[in-house]
């Protein structure tokens, strides 16, 4: 349990106590990184490569910069975590999975092919960014000012698109996915903002709302502001018409009203005014899809989602076809043959992986979220006994702590019917969040250990 007579123990544990200017540095990269990662266009390299985001660009110049300070003792040693041995362990899977289905199954081996072997370190490489970097209880809060700015933006963005302003034709040179969300975006004015995808868009905005929705309620920031902005990002959200983000996000404000760690003391009075709050929001996502007739018939047949028309395409046609795939190959999976599954859209990233890297591989996939989402719990249950002061103290690293368990969990929903691990877009912002959280349980931990 950790005690009141520990907040002065955590003042002087914690980075804060350690002002240096590479600490500080650090701090602010990581900070700048996750909001660019929601806000910057994808970088083309050339034709013949993929397209790459800023902070996956960033990531040698972050590592470079790291050696550097390690060799003149300006910075520390990374300290070793399991997300090391995951990110290799998946890489032999896949590997070997691409070996055999060129080997065995026939399939060719293209360049492409061989990319997907260090694209599996980019998770355990943002992970370890935002779990070294040690955000501080004031870096947190500066985190969350920078985020609304950015997310502000984001919104903006959208909202030109919904309302056909011409900056938003401009932008499109920069941020569109291409033909097919251009069409979605004029038949049925689906917004992608700086997403490049409607969909895509609708996931960011889910964990958008949660990360408002909880910094109100623990009180990090300014509250008024705070549910403002979340619903800016529900209005958003309801100009995507992606009814996938819609029910991520009630699995979101779920799993945030279900935590047993929210029920304590004075935060049962905003807890009671969120709820309050919920038909308001609910409305306000109403009126602003039946403004629109195309966005209000999309979410009208969430009142059976079992029968939509998506769904009942995935289930008949794509994953069926992908079960088929990961049936011919159970164990080792076909690899990635992207000369036959890159034109195929299966929409479920366990199918995606259970065909391309059979069970052995998929399983190894999971461990990217069992992991972080064991550490964060773990917090999670000390935050539950922790006494109030200590969270008055620091509200900003319990938000964190709580935001990034909620981030890891409906990621693990998304990727049902969408995607996450292999989502260029969110993979950066997601990863960091996971080790930022990780970070604030680690703090936790070392607070707790004192106690005893």
């Amino acid at each position: 349990m950790i005690r009141a007579g520990s907040v002065q123990f955590l003042s002087s544990s914690l980075p804060d106590a350690r002002p240096r200017f590479v600490s500080r540095l650090a701090q602010s990269s990581l900070i700048a990184m996750v909001c660019l990662s929601v806000t910057a266009p994808v970088i083309t390299v050339s034709s013949a490569l993929p397209w790459f985001r800023i902070e996956q660009l960033a990531l040698p110049a972050i590592v470079l910069s790291y050696l550097w300070l390690l060799l003149v003792g300006e910075a520390r040693p990374v300290r070793p975590n399991w997300m090391f041995l995951i990110g290799v362990v998946y890489a032999i899977c896949v590997s070997v999975s691409l070996l055999y289905g060129w080997v065995f199954l026939g399939h060719t081996v293209i360049v492409r092919d061989l990319y997907e072997i260090p694209k599996v370190f980019f998770p355990v490489v943002f992970f370890m960014l935002g779990l070294e970097t040690d955000l501080t209880e004031s870096s947190l809060r500066k985190l969350l000012g920078y985020f609304s700015l950015a997310m502000i933006l984001v919104c903006l963005y959208a909202w030109a698109q919904w309302m056909d302003i011409g900056v938003s034709h401009t932008l499109a040179n920069f941020y569109s996915g291409g033909a097919h969300d251009e069409g979605s975006l004029s038949h049925y004015r689906r917004v992608y903002s700086t997403m490049g995808n409607p969909n895509v868009l609708g996931q960011l905005m889910t964990w958008a709302i949660a990360g408002f929705t909880l910094a109100a309620l623990l009180g990090v920031g300014n509250r008024l502001l705070n549910l403002v902005m979340t619903l800016a990002c529900l209005v958003t959200l309801a100009m995507t018409g992606s009814r996938y983000g819609l029910l991520d996000t009630g699995a979101a404000l779920g799993l945030l009203i279900l935590l047993p760690s929210i029920f304590r003391g004075r935060r049962r009075a905003s807890l009671a005014l969120l709820l309050v709050l919920l038909p308001l929001f609910a409305g306000v996502v109403l009126f602003v899809a039946k403004s629109n007739r195309a966005t209000g018939d999309r979410l009208q047949t969430l009142r059976n989602p079992l029968t939509t028309d998506s769904l009942s395409d995935r289930v008949n046609d794509l994953w069926r076809d992908a079960g088929e795939e990961f049936i011919e190959s159970p164990f080792l999976g076909h690899g990635p043959a992207k000369t036959i599954f890159s034109g195929i859209f299966t929409d479920s990233e366990y199918l995606d992986v259970l065909k391309e890297f059979g069970g052995i591989g998929f399983l190894v996939y999971l461990a990217y979220y069992v992991y972080p989402a064991r550490v964060l719990w773990k917090g999670l249950r000390r935050t539950a006994k922790s006494e109030p002061e200590l969270e008055s103290r620091i509200p900003a690293t319990f938000w964190a702590l709580h935001l990034s368990f909620i981030m890891t969990i409906t990621a693990l929903i998304m990727n049902i019917g969408m995607s996450s691990f292999y989502n260029l877009p969110l993979q950066g912002f997601l990863w960091m969040w996971m080790g930022i959280g990780a970070a604030a349980a680690r703090s936790l931990a070392r607070v707790d250990r004192a106690a005893c």
